[in-house]
């Protein structure tokens, strides 16, 4: 098991072999990435200066297509991933990530204080432009931007204040991407391939229906297995009710196991992450805690621990599966967001289904050398300004993408 924080490191020969790796990845996905000349040209016209490529958080394949990007932009980024991500593969993920400039953070509360220095000194270094998703987590909409995670504006507006303090001309250059994802018609005969496993895995009848109908067929039953298994009342409700309510029930058993009811539950991506947070210290062997017989006994109970992890992650992956059920209406490329998210969650894994494209395109950079003041006056007010423009830049190059695409498609 890796420690706590994980650091990023440039190990050329290890960064060469993931380089080589991501074509055949993408390759296996059936997904074509294609950025705009105009977005290639941009991000590579921006040197020897802190810069930060803020991306939209549509899709699983979104860290894929950035490491393309970066293929096709001949320069290496640096990366910011959920510290849990590293333990996969018996740590061999994390192995390679880390090796490839990625670094990891803990969500939710007690903030991560060790990615939160790492984040600012990367930035302000400048050395390498430093990849984040505003959104936090993949969010399964194309339809619209959601809220911006406040720490990591402030954090980006912490870096220009210290570059100010060094050299008073050093400007942080924060350039909007927006990943729009195109679904193409031979996708269809694949998702039904997908909902039969699906079904079959449910033990349900297989069913020539509409697509949308059996999704909803697959969704409530698979709602009435889960809920069956963690102890949970059925009830006669709206799927998205039961989901956001059977989130809290599991997140509140994985609570119980790591020793205190102390969380902040004002929402359930806010308490997820809390609890995933302690339990990942208690993993990890470090906790905010004063060592005591009490947190001795939990820590030898590692598999609890680990049963915890695989029913955070289940919630996690309900909540995006929330997330983008309620994008309407249901066009090709939503019902393939929900279908795969629905794949992961009842069979385990993922497969290609059809042919992707993920278009790129790249805005006006902002420059946040006019926000510095006003940050030091007013944080809140700064973070609210430069959230409310970079979130409406990529919502703007996120709708241009929908149209283009739309438009290549009816041309060909």
């Amino acid at each position: 098991m890796q420690s706590d924080f994980i650091q990023p490191t440039t190990n050329p020969l290890i960064l060469s072999l993931v380089k080589a790796m991501i074509p055949i990845a993408l390759k296996m996905e059936k997904l074509d990435v294609r950025p705009s000349e105009h977005c290639i040209e941009l991000v590579k016209s921006i040197k020897n200066m802190p810069a930060i490529l803020a991306v939209n958080h549509t899709d699983r394949c979104d860290p894929s297509v950035v490491a393309a990007l970066s293929l096709k932009c001949q320069e290496d980024f640096y990366y910011l991933a959920a510290r849990e991500l590293f333990d996969e593969n018996l740590g061999l993920r994390g192995w390679l990530m880390q090796n490839s400039g990625v670094y990891s953070v803990i969500r939710g509360t007690p903030e991560d204080t060790e990615s939160k220095a790492e984040t600012i000194a990367l930035i302000a270094q400048g050395k390498q432009k430093l990849v984040m998703f505003p959104e936090g987590d993949v969010t399964g909409r194309d339809d619209v931007m959601l809220p911006f995670k406040r720490d990591g504006i402030a954090n980006i507006l912490e870096a220009q204040r210290i570059c100010f303090e060094h050299e008073s001309n050093r400007t942080v250059q924060v350039i909007p991407l927006a990943i729009y994802y195109e679904v193409s018609e031979n996708a269809i005969p694949q998702l039904k391939h997908c909902l039969d496993r699906q079904e079959e895995f449910l033990g349900l009848s297989n069913w020539n229906g509409p697509i949308e109908a059996r999704v909803q067929r697959i969704l409530f039953s698979m709602l009435r297995h889960l809920e069956q298994h963690y102890g949970k009342q059925p009830e006669a409700k709206a799927a998205d009710q039961r989901i956001r309510e059977l989130s809290y029930h599991i997140t509140s058993l994985v609570a119980h196991i790591t020793g205190t009811d102390n969380y902040d539950q004002s929402s359930i991506n806010t308490y997820l992450y809390s609890v995933r947070g302690r339990l990942q210290r208690l993993i990890d062997n470090k906790t905010d805690s004063p060592i005591c017989f009490d947190n001795v006994l939990r820590k030898e109970n590692i598999n609890s621990f680990q049963t915890g992890v695989h029913d955070l992650d289940r919630v996690q992956h309900l909540l995006i599966l929330l997330s983008t059920l309620q994008q309407q209406p249901a066009t090709l490329d939503v019902l393939w967001r929900i279908i795969d998210r629905m794949e992961h969650l009842i069979i385990g894994n993922t497969s290609a289904k059809g042919n992707r494209i993920a278009w790129i395109e790249a805005g006006q950079p902002i420059n946040l050398e006019s926000t510095v003041g006003e940050y030091s006056r007013n944080p809140n007010q700064a973070i609210d300004r430069t959230e409310e423009q970079l979130r409406g830049s990529m919502q703007n190059l996120l709708k241009q993408l929908k149209e283009q695409s739309l438009a290549f498609s009816e041309t060909v």
